[in-house]
């Protein structure tokens, strides 16, 4: 899917997102110990998740809010579900309870990113003018630009 190129460092971060759930997945498949990947769940969410959320909501919500109030609710919501689940999947300790809760992480998030690409972004793509998506993506790759380095 072509992806207008204010939206891109946005749609990089979903890469990486899915990359991470793919990474999850694998151990949970080869029978890993959780434990540490919870910790990586914790780190993730701090040094990946909590900036791309905030320049969602900062640059890419206002547009939903305006035109399609239901994606931008969706979007809030799912935000705020994911952020309980991150931090429920860090606190989880070794056994099939932590395997379930970084499963749930990983669906949720999985799922998040497949509703921003199919639907959140188009949306706020038809909805924003030419003029307006270009300050969106200066805004947003200066938002980018100035984030620390994640671990």
């Amino acid at each position: 899917m072509n992806r207008s190129a204010a939206l891109e460092p946005l749609s990089h971060d979903h890469h990486e997102g899915l990359a991470f759930v793919a990474r999850l997945r694998r151990a949970r498949r080869a029978g890993e110990d959780p434990a540490p990947l919870a910790a990586d769940v914790g780190a993730f969410w701090r040094g990946h998740l909590v900036p791309h959320f905030e320049e969602e909501e900062a640059y890419v919500l206002p547009v939903l809010e305006r035109g399609a109030p239901d994606l931008a609710a969706q979007m809030v919501e799912e935000h705020r579900a994911i952020r309980a689940l991150a931090e429920a999947a860090e606190a989880a300790e070794a056994g099939t309870a932590a395997w379930d809760r970084l499963d749930a992480f990983a669906d949720a998030l999985a799922g998040h990113i497949r509703f921003e690409e199919r639907e959140a972004f188009p949306a706020a793509e038809r909805l924003a003018s030419a003029d307006t998506l270009a300050r969106l993506g200066d805004d947003i790759r200066a938002a980018h630009d100035a984030r620390p380095p994640a671990p």
